[in-house]
């Protein structure tokens, strides 16, 4: 199943909302298209931080093939507004946005 997606661009879930929230109250935005995707990664990327987070645990071997896409947009705007609306510089990373979705995980599991 992985292999199947060999090459992505990440986005976190919070730039999206924050973009969005910015694109809806910022009277400076009209009909503007926002591009927002941060880091150029692949499985491996992911297997990585997972390998780097719990070192004790095995992981499966990093996958072959896994090439890295190569499109690029201005993120002049939608950058000036993530520092604006959220006083936030840069795009949440990779590792972030894994660190996160492993924890909620994890909260979720103690639950049930």
């Amino acid at each position: 199943m992985l292999a199947g997606f060999p090459a992505i661009y990440h986005i976190d879930v919070k730039d999206v909302a924050l973009l969005h929230v910015a694109a809806i109250l910022d009277p400076d935005i009209n009909n503007e298209r926002l591009q927002a995707w941060a880091e150029n990664c692949n499985w491996n990327d992911i297997l990585a931080i997972m390998r780097k987070m719990y070192p004790q645990r095995q992981f499966v071997d990093d996958l072959p093939g896994m090439g890295k896409l190569s499109i690029t947009a201005d993120f002049t705007l939608p950058l000036a507004l993530l520092k604006k609306w959220g006083d936030q510089i840069g795009w949440r990373t990779l590792e972030q946005t894994v660190e996160d979705n492993v924890k909620s995980i994890q909260e979720l599991d103690s639950r049930t």
